[in-house]
Order: C-alpha cells, then structure tokens, then sequence
C-alpha cells in the first residue's frame, strides 16, 4: 500500500487519460463479445477501489492493465462455469406452453385414475375420504360421529390414502402400456 494515498482528482486524471487504452485491451482480450463495456465498467470500478494501493508517480498503464487482465480472465471463468443457454423470449413462451399443456394433461389423467381407484373403494371408506378432503372438518367430529375413535380414523385414512396411490399408479401403468 502506498505511504500517502493519491489524490482523488489526480487518480480520475489518470484513469480518464488511459480509458481508450483500458477499453482497447479489454476487446483485446474479449474478441467478438458483448460484455466489453460491463467488464471496462467494471475494471474502472475495481481501479477505483483499489486507488489507495496506487502509489503516484509509478507505471498507472502496467498497474491498470494487470488488474484489467485478471478481471478479464476471472470473467471468462465465471462465463464458462455458469454457461447457459439462453433461447429467445418467443422460444422460451412456446416451451413453458408445451411444458403446461403437458403437465395438465398428466393432472387430469392422474384425477381421471383418481376417480376411478375411489369409486371402487368400499361406501364408508368413500364416505371419510369425502368427509376429510372435501368437507375438511376435523377428524374427531367425524370419529364421534361414526362412533370410532380418532386413532381408529386416522389408521383408515392412512390404509385407504396406499390402496388409492397403487390404484392410481396401476391404472396409470396401463395406461401407458396401451398407449
């Protein structure tokens, strides 16, 4: 670090006078990008914040273009680390699209077998799962009233809630393999 700080308004002076050059070997060493400007941007950003280690009166260029070069070459790792395919917005819209039609097509076919798998249960397993899901009072409102204790409910529901997921997962088996 150097024994007295440069002056603000003498470091904006040097860094004004070199920013062609800065610029110049930033593209230098980035041909054919579009991110030239974000890393000059940024390179003017990281020789702001270090101003205090520039000692006045020695080589700004060298100082400058060293801390340009490693920026340069951290950005180049970061980009080659997180690459990623960017579509357009249009693509991306008809992909989300595709995906959702999709997806709701598989929801309505697992109801479809939901259905089906609850229609085969026995009339008082119906009746608690109609009571649970779609009357959703409590289950101990629903134990006193049948006159099992909630214990008794609960270990139904948990019995009824697996013969429905093989149910459901069976018809969905034979529906791929007929299709």
């Amino acid at each position: 670090m150097a024994d007295a700080p440069i002056k603000e308004d003498a470091f904006v002076k040097l860094l004004v006078s070199h920013q062609d050059l800065i610029h110049a070997f930033v593209v230098s060493l980035m041909p054919g990008s579009s991110e030239t400007e974000d890393v000059v941007q940024e390179v003017n950003e990281i020789l702001w914040s270090k101003r205090d280690s520039f000692e006045l009166g020695t080589n700004f260029k060298a100082w400058s273009l060293t801390t340009a070069r490693f920026h340069v070459m951290t950005h180049q790792r970061k980009r080659k680390r997180d690459r990623w395919v960017v579509f357009e917005e249009e693509v991306c819209e008809a992909i989300q699209e595709e995906a959702l039609e999709a997806n709701m097509a598989a929801s309505n076919k697992k109801l479809t077998h939901l259905n089906e798998c609850i229609s085969l249960l026995q009339a008082k397993d119906q009746e608690l799962i109609i009571h649970r899901y779609w009357k959703k009072s409590g289950l101990s409102k629903y134990a006193q009233a049948s006159g099992r204790s909630e214990q008794a409910i609960r270990a139904a529901l948990y019995r009824i809630r697996i013969a429905l997921r093989k149910c459901v997962q069976k018809k969905s088996q034979q529906a791929n393999h007929s299709a």
